[in-house]
């Protein structure tokens, strides 16, 4: 609910353009009459400037579209994340390491071609 209260403007616009746009402007703008459209076209250009405007201030105001205090979080949580892929990887690293050095080197043999 809080959210909702948050974006209670931004909802009511959104809502408010699409009608319009849905029950004024499309039907002026499919009619055959060259006037509807005229119109239409005008009120077309109308709601794109003031969606334009309310998009713009959304954006001023709330400092982008980003919160930076969830951008904070997950930048914490990636690094912490990484950090414990890297301690992973360097527990199989050294692993690895013991594994070799506990491996027998084979020689290849060598076989020589039969005559008959």
């Amino acid at each position: 609910m809080e959210k909702l209260k948050k974006y209670k403007k931004q909802i009511f616009t959104f809502i408010t353009i699409f009608l319009l746009l849905e029950f004024g402007v499309f039907p002026c703008l499919t009619m055959a009459n060259t006037f509807a459209n005229i119109i239409g076209a005008i009120a077309l250009l109308v709601l794109a400037l003031w969606g334009g405007l309310e998009l713009y201030d959304y954006v001023k105001s709330s400092d982008g579209f980003v919160d930076k205090k969830e951008l904070s979080e997950a930048e914490r949580q990636w690094k912490e994340h990484v950090q414990k892929q890297m301690e992973e990887m360097e527990k199989i690293n050294k692993q690895n390491e013991s594994l070799n050095e506990k491996a027998e080197v084979k020689t290849k043999r060598k076989y020589t071609k039969k005559t008959k």
